[in-house]
């Protein structure tokens, strides 16, 4: 069965684009022009990633993305934001809130398809992967790969798909140091268009997850100069 992609875009004819590039490679597309429904129509058929405006007719794609990552049936769901809106405040902003990518219009068609198809190919390897794997415990926390389900301190978290896949690599790999690069290559891989200054935007979201005092994290510690290094708590 075809990979479903919906797509919440108010631009006719940028959608007739959209549609003929995500056909034309097999996934089956959902077009929806505003946000009206598309909240509810996605909490009852998920799809495998959504491509989202921010600028709509009916309201705003950020809050869209709110409520997607509010709610556990679209909270790992790959959010894609498309939109002419590209200051960097914008593009943090749009991350902050739960977002897994940022393309800023005009957009090279190519370069769209590269990333759909590298956050698809990453929640299906997320999804294969681990299927015999036990919950992992490290302190407070408690991840479990096949439910991709964590806890702190017994209560369950909140964590997009992104956020999801660093804390796991973290866990992995207690006590090593990383640079952002070497983040983004473990997590996002090749041929990312992600940027350090990204990483830096889901640490600090992961933090704020995680840690007590996000400005102060125990957990998830600053090397300054280098990256990032994941410290277990007793």
């Amino acid at each position: 069965m075809p990979q479903r992609i919906l797509v919440v875009e108010d631009d006719k004819d940028l959608c007739t684009l959209l549609e003929y590039n995500l056909s034309r490679n097999g996934y089956e597309v959902e077009l929806r022009h505003g946000i009206s429904g598309v909240l509810d129509e996605a909490v009852r058929h998920p799809p495998q990633l959504i491509i989202l405006d921010v600028m709509l007719p009916d309201g705003d794609g950020f809050d869209l993305c709110r409520q997607l990552r509010a709610d556990e049936a679209t909270r790992t769901v790959p959010v894609l934001f498309l939109t002419a809106r590209g200051q960097e405040a914008d593009r943090v902003l749009g991350l902050e809130i739960g977002g897994d990518d940022y393309v800023t219009k005009p957009f090279s068609p190519r370069e769209l398809m590269a990333r759909v198809k590298a956050h698809l190919r990453r929640a299906v390897s997320n999804g294969a992967s681990g299927e015999t794997a036990e919950a992992t415990q490290s302190g407070p926390l408690t991840l479990d790969s096949v439910a991709r389900r964590v806890t702190l301190n017994g209560e369950p978290l909140s964590l997009t798909a992104t956020e999801f896949r660093l804390l796991e690599y973290f866990i992995a790999n207690p006590g090593r140091v990383y640079s952002r690069e070497q983040l983004l290559q473990s997590i996002w891989g090749e041929g990312t268009y992600v940027t350090p200054r990204n990483v830096d935007v889901h640490i600090r979201r992961l933090r704020e997850r995680i840690e007590n005092r996000p400005d102060d994290p125990k957990l998830i510690q600053t090397v300054r100069g280098f990256g990032y290094r994941f410290e277990p708590q007793a």
